[in-house]
């Protein structure tokens, strides 16, 4: 069953496979990337980003780290979802099949609900939430007539709970928990696993490369005081071996936090309330900062 998961090792389990990464162009996809190259045997590799260049330059350090890895590039832009059936035809063209799946790519956002423009909640939703949807759609019915497939999707602690200032970015993390919980149910006793990690802050470009709202002077994230992605990776792939249903290597902060949305919702929203006061008092002071300078 698919909500049952066991003690294989990474070698044991991607041993044989074709594994897709979608945001594999750096950070933590990068890392994944590297860690399966250096410790299984896999049957190929599939690096997915919007830049060719990047994907090249991973994919050498692949073949660098384990010579015999076949490895393939395809690059692709998650926000648009119409050309995204298209590229896992593509995927499953280049060794046959993809066993494996981990939607890992995504865009962060930063900025107030208020001032944020509509195409900005549409676009952050269609990368974080509806490009993971199709990609899986797409492979499906090849698991489900094989028996055997596994999709996993690299999520965030606020798809459990909102942080003030993230209201495109908790909208889509809630999304896809939501319909992985019901994907999962689905597909449980028929050869197919769904994993779902939710980490805290990982110290990659996240939130430079963030989506802004507009006219928002919004503090910088918190993502350089993060686990270092190439730490993080092979726990991540340690858990996908055991066929683990949801993963939240993250922060004491983060894991109470989602205790307190689940028991004593009250006292986060109390929390947030306080967050959002001082990032509200820092925006201010950033802005009269400015002035003076100018």
């Amino acid at each position: 069953m698919g909500g049952i998961f066991g003690q294989a090792s990474v070698p044991e389990y991607f041993d044989g496979k074709v594994v897709w990464i979608t945001g594999a162009s750096g950070g933590f996809g990068e890392a994944l990337a590297l860690s399966l190259a250096q410790d299984a045997k896999l049957k190929g590799l599939i690096l997915s980003a919007r830049r060719q260049d990047a994907l090249e330059r991973v994919k050498e350090s692949c073949i660098k780290m384990a010579g015999e890895l076949q490895v393939k590039v395809l690059p692709l832009d998650l926000a648009k979802i119409d050309s995204l059936p298209q590229a896992a035809a593509e995927a499953k063209n280049f060794f046959g099949e993809v066993g494996i799946l981990i939607n890992n790519g995504g865009i962060g956002f930063r900025g107030l609900g208020e001032e944020t423009e509509i195409e900005i909640d549409q676009m952050v939703m269609n990368v974080d939430y509806f490009s993971g949807v199709v990609l899986t759609k797409s492979l499906l019915p090849d698991w489900l007539e094989k028996g055997q497939g596994h999709v996993v999707q690299v999520s965030s602690v606020q798809g459990f709970f909102g942080l003030p200032g993230r209201t495109a970015y908790a909208a889509a993390k809630h999304a896809a928990l939501g319909f992985y919980d019901s994907l999962r149910a689905e597909v449980a006793d028929r050869g197919v696993y769904v994993t779902t990690v939710c980490p805290g802050y990982i110290a990659t470009g996240h939130s430079q490369n963030a989506a802004k709202g507009e006219g928002v002077k919004y503090p910088e994230g918190h993502t350089s005081k993060g686990v270092l992605p190439e730490v993080l990776a092979p726990q991540v792939l340690k858990g996908i071996a055991q066929k683990r249903p949801e993963m939240m290597p993250a922060a004491l902060d983060a894991r109470a936090a989602r205790v307190l949305r689940n028991c004593c919702p009250h006292l986060l929203f109390c929390i947030m309330r306080r967050r959002a006061q001082k990032e509200a008092r820092q925006r201010k002071a950033h802005e009269l900062t400015e002035k003076k300078s100018e």
